[in-house]
């Protein structure tokens, strides 16, 4: 399993309200290709993961095929994903757990029954802000399919992307190898328990490499990284994301 997700995370990387996690391919020559050739026997909700995975890949629908498809009852609003700081409506909500093959590689989504809430189902990232005198309340949680969900308890908002949006293609590779080298990381850089105005900074990283300790200098180019994709995220013009409420301060 462990490198099925790897696979499926390089080749995401390299092309590319409340809801919901996924190895990566060569980068294609127009990222904005849209999604051709779907089945029109499929379901509404297979047809819909197909259509996400095809545009945060860039890739024509022809070369995603459709693995498997359970039905599930999941147990929220959320379906089984919970991300901090969203709320989930917790009423049973029917719908499907749907792999997905591109090139080779394995993505799992999920999806309610009509396929209009789609959810990713693999975690590449997630990062943390809280306190300090500024009063941060920032958190993040970034998916190996390409998506990014983010959002701010201050502002009482959640915003999501996609990393081929925000990301340069320079960040892009540098994310790559971490993927590459790292497996499951837990970064810790909150202040000291007891400090007046303690802030707190948390982060999770799986990748698929077999290093499981972060030198100090990767733990901090890690941490930087992490802060500068929220920031990129939040400042991305509205027409580029979909927001749960106002978009981050634009109308």
């Amino acid at each position: 399993m462990k490198k099925v997700l790897v696979s499926i995370a390089l080749s995401i990387l390299t092309i590319t309200a409340c809801g919901p996690r996924p190895q990566a391919t060569d980068l294609p020559s127009d990222i904005n290709e849209q999604p051709t050739q779907i089945n029109a026997d499929l379901t509404p909700a297979q047809r819909a993961t197909i259509t996400t995975l095809s545009q945060n890949l860039g890739l024509t629908a022809g070369k995603i095929k459709l693995v498997s498809t359970e039905a599930v009852d999941w147990p929220d609003g959320c379906l089984g994903v919970m991300e901090a700081d969203i709320a989930c409506a917790q009423v049973i909500t029917p719908g499907f757990r749907i792999i997905l093959d591109a090139n080779g590689r394995e993505v799992e989504y999920r999806t309610n029954q009509d396929g209009t809430h789609i959810q990713p189902a693999t975690t590449l990232m997630t990062w943390k802000r809280e306190g300090g005198i500024a009063g941060f309340c920032d958190f993040m949680t970034v998916y190996l399919s390409g998506e990014i969900h983010g959002s701010s308890c201050n502002q009482g908002q959640s915003v999501e992307g996609r990393m081929v949006d925000v990301l340069s293609k320079e960040e892009i590779t540098q994310l790559e190898k971490w993927i590459t080298d790292y497996g499951n990381l837990n970064i810790d850089a909150s202040d000291p328990k007891g400090v007046s105005d303690r802030m707190v900074v948390t982060m999770t990283f799986t990748g698929i490499g077999n290093r499981e300790t972060v030198s100090v200098p990767d733990k901090q180019k890690l941490l930087e990284f992490a802060r500068s994709l929220h920031q990129k995220l939040v400042q991305t013009p509205p027409t580029s994301l979909r927001c749960s409420q106002t978009c981050w301060g634009y109308s």
